[in-house]
């Protein structure tokens, strides 16, 4: 029989993937937060059985997968912002002019 908490963090996971994959920010901080009291709580315990073992297993590849989701949509916010600043920041001076940060040129645009 597996733990009814091995099960949660299964499950936890799963809605951590979905939030993810919308991009629903709240729905993700809620999850982890969760899955960090879950892991805590299965941290102290050392006496798996072997179905549990391999429950373990599924939720490492799981959480292997969010992360990658997650670093996925990190390397997208930097290139976005890296794009961003190039197109919003002057490129080249004449004389001293001081770099300025990005700015919005127009807001309906």
């Amino acid at each position: 029989m597996v733990r009814k908490e091995l099960i949660e963090l299964k499950e936890t996971l799963e809605k951590e993937k979905r939030a993810l994959m919308k991009g629903a920010i709240e729905e993700i901080l809620k999850w982890a937060s969760y899955k960090a009291r879950l892991a805590n709580y299965l941290k102290d315990k050392a006496d798996f059985t072997k179905e549990e073992q391999e429950m373990l297993e599924e939720i490492f590849k799981i959480n292997e997968k969010n992360k990658m989701i997650i670093q996925a949509g990190l390397n997208f916010v930097e290139e976005a912002y890296s794009f961003l600043t190039n197109i919003f920041c002057q490129q080249e001076t004449y004389g001293k002019v001081p770099q300025q940060p990005p700015r919005v040129i127009s807001k309906s645009a």
